[in-house]
């Protein structure tokens, strides 16, 4: 069993983990357009921003490995499927991210151009791949160090912000005066965390194996750790949606949360506000990188052991940079059809992996799983997945039921 000291510095990894660039633009953005609307709004963005991603650490606990979790669709599904997971959410599209939003607010920061945008990100996954290569080292180096600096950064732009507020809300923009709840959690969509923690399980059971705890017992403190990540999530999407409410009045056609945010950091202190914004996304973002080049290089390492988990790190390290370079509305735009594919998938994989003695039910991962893939390309965006993926995971159990009596 782990100290309380050590749980809580698991906590700050968990947190350190998946608070990245997503976590970063899009509750102030949301909170930006969402305006009377907000709590609505705000409540569907945490359930995927924060819900999803803590069962997804606690349904790969129980499983093992995402490969075994999806796995019980199909051994080939669950191959082609994690490989799917780790290069969307690895190089093809939130590890660039993570240079392309750092570099905007450093670029505002400091008036650097375009030309320096390379070699920041050229260094900035250098140094994030020489941190990957030590996953046991992640608690100590993310938890126990930039993850407390990084909260207490956050928490002076909220003080600074919350001196600018008049009380006044503006009325919801768009889609959130009409569906908040729904557009809120297709927001959520865009952090990718769901999609992180299937991969992040991996760092969380190599760090806590690294503090002597394994088996029935790692389970537990995996649990533990998922949750106490997800109320420092919680904490901070506060914090930082309210910047966002406060910025309505400060900034005018922002695009996208990075400009929200930046807006405000302006009002509050000129060009120092702006430093410490960088500061907040080069820190927040440098975490992610480094975890999911972590995770990436772990278990590529393992799919193909003749090339070693460093060598698959400056892959994917060179790969993301090459990338981040087209800009973060770029990636986005990207990001978003992909997630709409593989998110309804996922969330199938993780309801059943915490449903009792379900890992046996065959048909029903099937027949849910393949519906929520083929609504998803079919349907698009939205909950109208669910209709057809619930009735195909009935149809599943009832034809699993149906075997097992008669077997």
């Amino acid at each position: 069993m782990l100290t309380m000291k050590k749980r809580l510095l698991l906590a700050f990894t968990i947190f350190a983990m998946f608070f990245g660039a997503g976590n970063l633009i899009f509750p102030p953005y949301l909170a930006y357009q969402a305006g009377d609307s907000i709590l609505t709004s705000f409540l569907g963005f945490i359930v995927t921003a924060i819900g999803l991603p803590v069962l997804s650490l606690i349904a790969i606990s129980r499983a093992g490995s995402l490969k075994n979790l999806a796995s019980r669709v199909h051994p080939v599904f669950g191959t082609a499927f994690t490989i799917a997971i780790y290069l969307a959410i690895g190089p093809c599209l939130a590890i660039p991210r993570t240079a392309s939003t750092s570099y905007e607010m450093v670029a505002e920061a400091f008036g650097t151009g375009r030309a320096f945008g390379v070699i920041y990100s050229v260094i900035f996954f250098m140094i994030s791949g020489i941190v990957a290569l030590r996953p046991d080292k992640l608690t100590k180096r993310l938890g126990r160090m930039l993850s407390p600096l990084l909260i207490l950064l956050i928490i002076i732009l909220f003080v600074g912000s919350a001196t600018l507020f008049d009380g006044a809300v503006s009325k919801a923009q768009g889609p959130y005066a009409t569906l908040p709840f729904t557009t809120g959690f297709q927001d959520g969509y865009q952090t990718m965390d769901a999609l992180a923690g299937l991969v992040f399980g991996i760092i969380l059971s190599i760090n806590l194996k690294a503090m002597g705890v394994e088996g029935r017992e790692a389970r537990k403190e995996s649990v533990l750790a998922a949750a106490g990540g997800g109320v420092l999530l919680l904490i901070v999407y506060t914090a930082i949606a309210f910047i966002g409410i406060v910025a309505e009045g400060l900034s005018q056609g922002a695009t996208n949360g990075a400009e929200v945010l930046s807006d405000t950091a302006a009002a509050i202190s000129g060009s120092y506000g702006r430093i410490i914004l960088a500061l907040i996304f080069v820190i927040a973002c440098f975490n992610t990188s480094v975890s999911l080049l972590s995770s990436c290089g772990e278990y590529f390492s393992r799919l193909v052991p003749r090339i070693r988990r460093g060598v698959w790190i400056a892959i994917f390290a060179t790969a993301s940079c090459i990338i981040s370079n087209a800009g973060l509305d770029m990636i986005i735009s990207i990001s978003s059809p992909v997630l709409t594919v593989l998110y309804p998938a996922a969330i199938v994989l993780i309801a059943l992996a915490l449903i009792p003695s379900m890992e046996t039910r065959r048909w029903t991962h099937i027949l849910s799983v393949t519906a929520a893939l083929a609504s998803s390309v079919i349907i698009g965006s939205g909950f109208l997945w669910l209709i057809p993926t619930t009735v195909a995971l009935i149809i599943g159990f009832l034809i699993d039921k149906r075997e097992t009596t008669f077997s």
